[in-house]
């Protein structure tokens, strides 16, 4: 399906802004982007995007913004590429994860992020988040790779930016190579984050585990090892 030229308005440092740029990169699809300066945001891109933010996909003369909505319209304007099932009660069941993860996960990344000292209480609730979304895991397969099995999906998609973003901020807050009580006895959740970030789409759209801690060093102060 021929979707007309797409312009895709992003930021390398933006995790909701990957998010498009994997889904159009799952599909094949044919984009231009554009990079925006979120520390110095172009007078123009209000004519874009009047919130001003990212990400935004412009087709034709059209404007589309938000991250799960430009996913789901990649999966309309891509069908081809199944990035999500056909059963309405599996989608369903994807779209659930998405905001369980965004509602129960989430927010402790930007927690631990603005209180570093209390770091230890939002892992506990990370945990406790952790072993639910791994219930929602084996619901759909006993072993992955991905949330639907062997499909990769907008479920994973959704997912994959701050998971890998939790992983860089585990190793700034604690040690190398930590991860919470969770995942280390959890398998089908450990295989799941593992594969997820190894996906070839995540990878060319990440801007790197070390970029990730010297802008939270920066942006939240938040305290560098010696």
């Amino acid at each position: 399906m021929s979707a007309g030229k797409l312009v895709l308005y992003t930021a390398e440092v933006c995790p909701y802004a990957q998010r498009a740029r994997i889904a159009l990169l799952e599909a094949k699809a044919n984009f231009e982007s554009v990079e925006i300066d979120l520390t110095n945001k172009p007078s123009w891109y209000g004519e874009v995007n009047p919130e001003l933010k990212v990400p935004a996909l412009k087709i034709g003369d059209k404007s589309i913004a938000e991250s799960l909505v430009l996913t789901e319209l990649v999966n309309d304007l891509y069908p081809e590429a199944k990035l999500l099932p056909d059963d309405p009660v599996k989608r369903a069941q994807g779209r659930f994860a998405v905001e369980f993860y965004g509602a129960k996960i989430l927010p402790n990344l930007y927690g631990i992020l603005r209180n570093p000292d209390q770091k230890e209480a939002f892992v506990k609730d990370i945990d406790t988040a952790y072993k639910r979304f791994n219930e929602l895991l084996l619901e759909q397969s006993s072993d992955g790779p991905y949330f639907y099995g062997d499909k990769f999906s907008l479920v994973d998609i959704a997912i994959a930016p701050f998971a890998g973003r939790f992983n860089a901020l585990f190793e700034l807050a604690f040690n190398k190579g930590y991860q919470p009580p969770s995942v280390e006895s959890l398998p089908r959740l450990k295989s799941y984050f593992a594969n997820i970030l190894d996906r070839p789409s995540y990878k060319e759209t990440y801007f790197g585990d070390q970029a990730f801690r010297e802008s939270a060093i920066r942006r939240f102060n938040f305290p560098a090892k010696d």
